[in-house]
């Protein structure tokens, strides 16, 4: 009683004072810091666990209050010396991950051990309580260099990613559009990435892309680098927004600690598909016929299409790059004579991409920029309206030649209420979208001249074929009633003449629960001579 008097309420008190909201504070049930690993994982998984109480507990903003992710600083009063209560705190931050800073008083003294994003421990013996807003992010005594970082786990990356979306920018002060904050982050990933591949070429010197003094040198340093990554790679920059980052010096300052230890460049395949689902599912946009295409259905898809070292592959609606990375990772697989230096080469003139949404388009030139640069042939444009290339999409105009590509697979957008105009149809001269008609014989045929407006999945078929050369193949999720549905026997007829059936593969509905309600199949095809 006397410790909760004496100490703990002077510390609510004074933190009051300082400005933090009283709401965002847990003292009262005392918060619980996992006991083990195994303890956070019951946590976790929403199950009970044992834990440790702590004095006094402060999240990042009321709302988030009891949330394990939102945790910034924990308080103890219980410890009889400094230097108990200073290796008592380290405990628990260690089995608190997401806590920044941890204080020990005993009424007249104050000690405050901040993490460092090198993970180990910054100790101020005679510390000041921080104000809201103040950084409570420590610079470590040795800088980090190339050989200090580590190579990510799968699930160390995509927590960190679904960390940075969810906690980190949300909160930022300068962006607060979703639109808005995944393409910043997006920008600071790629300034992370140059800054990674500075460093590997000069192992010997600090790296860059690291906590520094001050959250203003942070940022300064991340944004230059951002800078020389726009030198480097400029095709990627595709927005007038993308002259700078635009997140305040804090966000970046948090999200460099998240990211920071970890060589994010050549990290693994499987690591980065993983992890970038976060973001694809963060950049869907259902009302454009945008939906996320899960993992497993994208590596049983690809597996089907047995891409080789001669394939030149193109994903017309490319998304987020999911089937274009699937292809390189089980290139890699399939082929593992091909070295580092090979399989990127073939990465830089066989994988195309295009997608008309430009945050898609800088996620998956950012995807394969960190396996090793296989961004080169990703566009931003609309792969179906052709009398826009010349003067819109020029690059289009060249990469998508008829008849040079051997391998297409593609996750187009398709839906009732997903078409393109008669007039749209017409100026792009598809043919598909002329209106249909049924002779005598019960056989289908198109009108000279007449359009008519067409879904958007049936379009992307006819611009498949187009790409393909003779014996291409093509693999395409498409609904389920466009083969098997009386209306569209005009469609299967128009199919039957270009191309032959090689496999069907059933997808269960619940593939796209919660996306797409459409019951879908992936088809295989091949181009008919």
């Amino acid at each position: 009683m006397s410790e909760h008097i004496e100490v703990r309420l002077p510390l609510l008190r004074e933190f009051e004072r300082l400005g933090w909201d009283k709401n965002q504070i847990q003292y009262l049930p005392e918060w619980k810091v996992p006991r083990s690993p195994s303890e956070a994982s019951k946590r976790e998984a929403a199950m009970s666990f044992q834990g440790f109480p702590v004095d006094i507990a402060i999240f990042d903003n009321p709302s988030n209050l009891g949330n394990y992710e939102n945790i910034q600083i924990i308080v103890e009063t219980k410890a009889p010396n400094v230097e108990e209560g200073i290796n008592q705190l380290k405990i628990y931050m260690s089995l608190e991950p997401h806590t920044l800073l941890g204080i020990w008083s005993n009424g007249t003294s104050c000690c405050l051990v901040y993490r460092t994003s090198q993970g180990g421990y910054y100790v101020e013996r005679n510390g000041t309580i921080p104000r809201p807003g103040d950084s409570l992010i420590k610079s470590g005594t040795n800088k980090l260099k190339w050989n200090d970082l580590i190579s990510p786990t799968t699930s160390d990356l995509k927590k960190c990613f679904t960390r940075l979306l969810n906690v980190v920018v949300s909160q930022d002060s300068r962006s607060t559009r979703r639109d808005d904050q995944l393409n910043n982050l997006c920008n600071v990933i790629l300034a992370k990435l140059e800054g990674d591949k500075i460093s590997k070429f000069n192992p010997d010197a600090a790296i860059e892309f690291q906590v520094w003094d001050t959250e203003s040198e942070t940022s300064q340093k991340v944004r230059q680098l951002f800078q020389g990554m726009k030198i480097a790679h400029g095709d990627i920059f595709l927005n007038d927004s993308d002259n700078d980052i635009n997140l305040d010096d804090h966000t970046i300052s948090l999200a460099v600690y998240e990211l920071s230890k970890f060589r994010l460049r050549d990290a693994s395949l499987n690591a980065v598909s993983e992890a970038f689902q976060v973001f694809r599912t963060a950049s869907l946009k259902s009302a454009e016929g945008q939906y996320y295409t899960p993992y497993p259905v994208i590596r049983s898809v690809v597996k089907l299409m047995e891409i080789h070292p001669s394939d030149k592959v193109i994903d017309p609606a490319c998304g987020t790059g999911g089937f274009l990375l699937e292809c390189y990772r089980q290139l890699r697989e399939s082929f593992p004579s091909m070295d580092d230096g090979d399989a990127k080469g073939w990465a830089q003139r066989h994988l195309y991409g295009v997608d008309k949404d430009r945050i898609n388009v800088k996620l998956t030139k950012a995807m394969m920029l960190t396996i090793g640069d296989g961004s080169t042939h990703t566009y931003l444009g609309d792969s179906l309206r052709k009398h826009l290339w010349n003067t819109t999409f020029h690059e289009l105009q060249a990469s998508l030649a008829p008849n040079t590509f051997t391998c297409i697979v593609t996750n187009p957008p398709f839906g009732q209420n997903l078409k393109m105009s008669a007039v749209d149809a017409k100026a792009a001269r598809i043919e598909i979208a002329k209106k249909s008609l049924k002779g005598s014989d019960g056989g289908f045929s198109f009108h000279p001249t007449k359009y008519e407006e067409r879904e958007l999945g049936i379009l992307f078929l006819e611009r498949c074929h187009e790409l393909l050369v003779l014996g291409g193949r093509l693999g395409i999720i498409l609904p389920e009633t466009y083969m098997f549905s009386p209306s569209y026997a005009w469609l299967r007829q128009w199919l039957k003449e270009r191309f032959t059936f090689r496999a069907i593969l059933n997808i269960p509905m619940e593939a796209f629960q919660g996306f797409c309600r459409a019951k879908t199949n992936f088809y295989i095809l091949e181009k008919k001579s």
